[in-house]
C-alpha cells in the first residue's frame, strides 16, 4: 500500500518538475542587423536570434532571448543575469581572461571596397600614398595599421558609418571592414553604386588580430554547458539548419561557419 502511494506521488509530481525547468537564457544586443535587431513588430529577430533557438531546440531546452546593451553583455554574464552571449562575439585573447567560448560558428569576413575598376592587388606598395578609411577602436584597425600604416594614410572614424561616406564622397580610396557590414550597408545602397569589393577575403584564420571566429560566450568554467552547445552547434550544420538560416537572412556568401 505504501509503495504504491510512493509511486502515484512520483508520477504526479513529474509534469511539476518539467513546468520548472529553466530555460537558457541568451543575452545579445539587438543593434546589428541582420544578425540580431527589433523588427516591426517590436520583437528580437535576426540570424543570431534564429540560430540561438535553432541550438536550444538541438538540446531540447527551452530558449529566452533577451536584449542587453553591448557593454552590458560579459558583466552581466559573469553575475549570472543570463547564462550565455550570442551577440557576433568575436574571440580574442583580451575576452578569453574573462569568458570561456563554444566552438565557433561563424568567422567574420573582412574586405577592402573601391571604386569599380581600382587594382585589386592589396599590398604595402599597392597602397603606397593611398587613403584607407576605417573605423577606430576595431580589429580591422588595428589590422590596417599594421599592414599599411607606413605606405598609407589609415583615416579613423568613430562612427561605423563615416568610412563608407568618405568612399562615396572621394576623400578616400579605400574601405575596410566587415563584409556583411559593407554588403547590406554599402554596396546595396544608392551611395555604394559604382564600388566593389577588392582583393582577398581576411579573417581570423589567415591573421588573429582580426579575431579567432564568432561564437557563443560562457561563464568560465561552465564546462556541461560548452559542451553541449558545442554538440548543438555541430547538428545544425550538419543537419543543413545553419546554411538555412544563411539563405534565409542575405548572409550566405558573406559568412563562413
Amino acid at each position: 500500500m505504501k509503495t504504491s502511494l510512493r509511486l502515484a506521488l512520483a508520477v504526479l509530481a513529474l509534469p511539476c518538475a518539467a513546468q520548472a525547468a529553466e530555460p537558457i537564457k541568451i543575452a545579445t544586443d539587438a543593434t546589428y542587423p541582420p544578425f540580431e535587431y527589433i523588427d516591426a513588430a517590436g520583437k528580437l529577430a535576426g540570424f543570431e536570434v534564429d540560430l540561438a533557438n535553432a541550438l536550444c531546440k538541438e538540446m531540447n531546452t527551452p530558449c529566452e532571448v533577451v536584449n542587453q546593451p553591448w557593454d552590458g553583455l560579459i558583466p552581466g554574464l559573469s553575475v549570472k543575469k543570463f547564462d550565455a552571449i550570442m551577440a557576433s562575439m568575436n574571440i580574442t585573447e583580451e575576452r578569453k581572461k574573462a569568458v570561456d567560448f563554444s566552438k565557433v560558428y561563424y568567422f567574420m569576413q573582412n574586405r577592402f571596397v573601391a571604386k569599380k575598376g581600382a587594382s585589386s592587388k592589396i599590398d604595402a606598395a599597392a597602397m603606397k600614398s593611398k587613403a584607407i578609411a576605417v573605423q577606430t577602436g576595431t580589429p580591422q584597425e588595428r589590422f590596417v595599421t599594421r599592414e599599411f600604416g607606413k605606405s598609407a594614410t589609415i583615416k579613423r572614424y568613430v562612427n561605423a558609418q563615416d568610412p563608407m561616406l568618405e568612399l562615396a564622397s572621394g576623400r578616400v580610396d579605400y574601405t575596410f571592414g566587415n563584409t556583411v557590414q559593407l554588403q547590406k550597408g554599402f554596396l546595396e545602397t544608392q551611395k555604394g553604386q559604382g564600388f566593389e569589393f577588392v582583393g582577398p577575403v581576411f579573417d581570423g584564420r589567415r591573421d588573429k588580430v582580426l579575431g579567432e571566429g564568432v561564437a557563443v560566450a560562457l561563464r568560465k568554467n561552465d564546462g556541461e554547458l560548452k559542451a553541449r552547445f558545442d554538440k548543438a552547434i555541430d547538428a545544425v550544420k550538419q543537419k543543413g539548419i545553419f546554411q538555412q538560416l544563411l539563405q534565409k537572412h542575405g548572409l550566405k556568401g558573406l559568412l563562413e561557419g
